[in-house]
């Protein structure tokens, strides 16, 4: 009876360890990973560890490395009213521990570049053919006068095509050295710059194609410098 009372206490005891060890080895994992700013691995480490041990900094960093997680794929997918409503609720968290207040910092400046991308995106972009069909239909519209073409003034061209900027992104990058990296024209901002994005291909989506995004860049049409977009 005695023997057996023993055997029962020792695992126990051992059983209690292997949580402590999990609970740890999870906790650690998690913090490892948002040093690289791997958030949803982050997320799935500190959710593993909240799951063996509901402490307030366990629940605290799964739930901000969740905001995070979520925030940077809705960026990365150009969505960027819904990643503002991820940092914003990621910002507005009330952390304690030193990993979650730096967490919160970093949604506040993810607020504020989200914010940048989403205003650099021209409302009512791509209704130029729309609006000149309206402006035909006035009167006296298909005067000489409603075209500057017409009237002698040349059309300037850029001094850059979007084949050669492409070209030059890719370049800048060294694509040939990363076969997985695909390049894809996204848009001109509002100094006429071509913008693309650079992005893992992901097989394994039907969806789109894409994988992690690599980078964001852009092209002045003017000089030809190829430089980083936030």
């Amino acid at each position: 009876m005695k023997r057996s009372f023993v055997i029962i206490v020792l695992m126990a005891m051992i059983a209690s360890g292997c949580v402590t060890r999990d609970f740890d080895s999870n906790m650690d994992l998690g913090t490892s990973q948002l040093h690289e700013e791997n958030y949803l691995e982050a997320h799935e480490a500190f959710e593993l560890a909240y799951k063996e041990a509901k402490t307030s900094k366990a629940k605290e960093l799964m739930d901000l490395s969740g905001f995070l997680a979520d925030g940077m794929k809705k960026y990365d997918e150009q969505d960027f009213k819904s990643a503002q409503v991820e940092f914003n609720d990621a910002s507005a968290y009330k952390a304690k521990s030193g990993e979650g207040k730096l967490l919160v910092s970093k949604a506040t400046e993810m607020t504020s570049v989200s914010q940048s991308a989403s205003a650099s995106i021209e409302p009512g972009e791509g209704n130029v053919e729309s609006k000149t069909a309206e402006e035909s239909d006035e009167p006296n519209s298909g005067s000489l006068k409603s075209s500057p073409e017409k009237q002698g003034e040349p059309v300037k061209d850029k001094p850059l095509s979007e084949h050669e900027a492409e070209k030059l992104v890719r370049a800048y990058v060294d694509m040939e050295k990363f076969p997985q990296l695909q390049i894809e024209y996204a848009r001109e901002d509002k100094r006429g710059n071509y913008i693309f994005q650079v992005f893992e291909a992901d097989q394994k989506s039907k969806r789109t194609g894409h994988g992690a995004t690599w980078g964001w860049y852009g092209v002045n049409a003017e000089t030809k410098e190829v430089f980083e977009v936030m």
